[in-house]
């Protein structure tokens, strides 16, 4: 499945790019179809972060993206780094006491919250008390209370920053008026930015949701839970190895991702993915592959010298076919995931400490029965444990016997 959004860049008055907001995108034709907006908007902050990555997205600079308030309330926004993040309220989000509460907190944390589309009632007015950056729509502006609304926002030490600028005229009294920030189509029309998405098989997800609802989280069973689905695996990945969280050092296992996110980030990650509302009922036959693998090198690195890295023999199977699914190069995505060393070495080169037992595994998947007794042989085991894992590793995969 395609993931689609878009972006348009945001500049200040030297219209230096500063920020991009990211938009739900349907499709390639760059327009925002009827969808729900907690839907769209934890579709804009999953893909942002993960499947498309905050640096190839917008170059290491902040994300504005749209909250509607069930996405406040689940508390997503601590999922990701404040300096990265500019939480842009709806303008749909009512100033209830709740939201002005969570707003407080945000702020509190470091991150930057910005208003969409204001328009000064006193409905909306509670809103200026936690907000950093103001939008003004320049399209649907009144330039009669232009200058009022300007009045009371400078007043309040808030930046401005004018949307929808649409010719130099409007970028001038944008200036004029003291706007610092600037977007619209007279600097860019929105881009649109593409890629592959992998989508957890459904009853996987109800598991997890599950698991991370229990009274007490047991990290073994959701590392099992989410080791047996390819997407969720890799977003997992590269959510904790991205730029975004900086890990001190490489994490190289589901295990060890979810120690470091911790029980609070985990629930909320799970909840992200839940809300998309994912109905794959099916596995296609390149994930039945990626899994089998997985399994079938982990079980036969049990019943070797490399027991201790089972872990990443896991993540090597799992991996190897990630190219094909997200039409991506190889390197390129296992760079993303911080993949360990001797995983890309494998999976690059066919080389390394895990040759043996990668060799093994391909050689048996493709029948040729000389070369896997070869590498049966210098791992130390016997054909019919070979043939053992590799069934018990078609048994676990979901799907791969329907």
């Amino acid at each position: 499945m395609n993931v689609f959004l878009a972006r348009q860049p945001i500049l200040d008055v030297k219209q230096r790019i500063r920020a991009y907001e990211i938009l739900y995108r349907s499709g390639y034709t760059n327009h925002y179809s009827a969808a729900d907006p907690d839907e769209a908007s934890s579709v804009v902050v999953l893909d942002t972060f993960q499947h498309l990555g905050l640096d190839s997205l917008t170059g290491g600079n902040p994300a504005f993206i749209n909250f509607s308030s069930r996405l406040l309330a689940m508390d997503i926004a601590t999922l990701f780094p404040s300096r990265y993040l500019v939480i842009e309220l709806l303008e749909s989000v009512e100033s209830s006491p709740e939201v002005l509460e969570k707003c407080r907190e945000l702020k509190a944390a470091g991150y930057t919250i910005a208003l969409d589309d204001f328009v000064y009632t006193a409905s909306t007015e509670p809103f200026l008390e936690v907000a950093d950056i103001v939008k003004v729509d320049f399209q649907a502006a009144d330039c009669s209370e232009l200058a009022d609304l300007v009045a009371v926002l400078q007043s309040r030490g808030l930046t401005m920053l004018a949307e929808k600028v649409e010719n130099w005229e409007e970028l001038e009294l944008a200036r004029d008026l003291g706007f610092t920030m600037f977007q619209g189509y007279y600097f860019s029309r929105p881009e649109i930015v593409t890629a592959k998405r992998l989508l957890p098989l459904q009853l996987i997800c109800l598991e997890l949701i599950a698991a991370v609802n229990r009274p007490e989280l047991d990290y073994k069973e959701v590392t099992a839970i989410i080791s047996r689905d390819l997407s969720l695996t890799y977003s997992l990945l590269r959510l904790v190895n991205s730029a975004a969280f900086f890990p001190r050092h490489r994490i190289e296992s589901v295990q060890q991702a979810l120690v470091f996110l911790g029980e609070k980030e985990i629930k909320k990650w799970v909840s992200l993915i839940a809300m998309q509302q994912m109905r794959t009922t099916k596995l296609d036959a390149p994930v039945i592959t990626s899994l089998v693998r997985g399994r079938f090198s982990e079980l036969l690195a049990d019943k070797t010298h490399l027991r201790e890295k089972s872990g990443a023999l896991f993540l090597s199977g799992l991996f190897s076919m990630l190219d094909v699914l997200l039409q991506r190069p190889m390197e390129m995505i296992l760079e993303e995931v911080h993949a360990p060393p001797e995983v890309q070495q494998l999976l690059l080169e066919g080389s390394g400490p895990y040759e043996d037992i990668g060799s093994l595994v391909f050689a048996y998947e493709q029948g040729r029965w000389g070369d896997m007794e070869q590498y049966a042989t210098r791992l130390r085991l016997e054909p019919e444990v070979v043939t053992q894992a590799y069934i018990e590793a078609i048994r676990w995969c979901p799907g791969s016997l329907d």
